[in-house]
């Protein structure tokens, strides 16, 4: 089987989306472009596969999705985005599969407008009023043939870790000059290794600012909260001193981004800290490490829970231990899962 990958190279394409192509897909015979000319020039595939596409800039370009629709007998989109909810619904008519890292577990709520984007910026949006300067809100999926097209991918959690900020540069700067196999130069295999953590901070709380104020306003709202807390790391700091603080941390506070998965959830397995996080109950993800009380801890979105649940687990290190030790594993277990969820998928798209 030949196909052909269209991608978007960046950080989050070459050492996470890709991963398991660039593993396990010798056998696809891939092509790797970045270059909609070549694709509708010079490509002798029948079969395109599509990786966070439009997103820089957020934009969907319905006349490109047209001609090549109209070249490939199949097309299938990997979404950019690691929250739940679809922001590029004009795409769905054009493909044959629509990938997303996270789905809602109702998927009724395909079948509603949200306002943000996201099922949480909504919620904050109507709890609290939040606007943002440029509205953006989500229009509904009501196609029965599109909603079909929904399929879940792997999330962040797939990939390459810890983070190291320049080596990855360079690798997004020589894929984008010479193409993937120059950006090979500078990837690393991700050897999982037994958490040896020292529990030096108390907690680690850095986290910085989206640009939208209905996405940003949980970080911001809980942020207050723990300020009444001693010992929580806040702010910023440089990629070598944060992945140093995030691998001695006895507790990680993840809140939600431009999505509800962050590399922090993981980070936080990877370093044998506690994740307290956002609940997670109404999502469907995989790697799935969101098991609450066993792999993690969920506060509630408004927060009022959040600054009794800190104190609560700062204080038991038995029961800090008993979750990050289960999370771990359980992590393990999905990641040896991998190559087969990977021909799983495969082989229905390509069938």
């Amino acid at each position: 089987m030949h196909i052909t990958i269209l991608t978007l190279f960046d950080r989050i394409s070459l050492y996470h989306t890709l991963s398991p192509f660039l593993k396990y897909g010798k056998g696809l015979k891939i092509t790797y472009t970045d270059s909609t000319k070549y694709c509708l020039e010079k490509d002798r595939n029948d079969t395109l596969f599509m990786v966070r596409y439009f997103l820089k800039p957020d934009f969907v370009d319905i006349k490109l999705l047209e001609k090549l629709r109209n070249k490939y007998k199949k097309i299938v989109f990997f979404n950019g985005n690691a929250g739940g909810g679809i922001h590029r619904p004009e795409v769905l008519p054009y493909v044959d599969f629509f990938f997303n890292k996270s789905l809602f577990l109702d998927r009724r709520i395909y079948g509603r407008e949200l306002y943000g984007g996201e099922l949480y910026s909504d919620y904050y949006h109507k709890k609290y009023s939040i606007e943002d300067g440029e509205e953006k809100v989500t229009p509904p999926i009501l196609n029965h043939e599109d909603f079909a097209k929904l399929r879940l991918s792997w999330n962040v959690g797939i990939g390459e870790f810890p983070r190291h900020k320049y080596r990855q540069r360079f690798g997004v700067a020589a894929a984008r000059m010479v193409g993937i196999h120059g950006a090979r130069l500078f990837m690393r295999e991700n050897r999982l290794k037994e958490p040896r953590n020292r529990g030096e901070y108390p907690m680690n709380a850095r986290l910085g600012y989206q640009s939208r104020e209905s996405i940003t306003y949980q970080r911001r709202l809980h942020m207050e909260k723990l300020d009444s807390l001693d010992g929580v790391l806040t702010g910023k700091v440089n990629q070598k001193q944060f992945n140093r603080e995030i691998y001695n941390s006895q507790i990680i506070y993840s809140p939600f981004g431009w999505g509800e998965l962050c590399f922090r959830d993981f980070e936080a397995l990877m370093s044998g800290a506690l994740l307290i996080k956002p609940d997670m109950s109404h999502l469907e993800t995989w790697p799935d490490i969101f098991i609450p009380f066993e792999t993690y801890v969920p506060v509630r979105w408004d927060g009022e829970d959040l600054v009794e649940t800190c104190k609560k687990y700062l204080s038991n290190k038995k029961e800090r231990d008993r979750i990050t030790r289960n999370g771990w594993n359980h992590y393990l277990k999905q990641e040896d899962q991998l190559p087969l969820r990977f021909k799983t998928a495969m082989e229905e798209v390509l069938s």
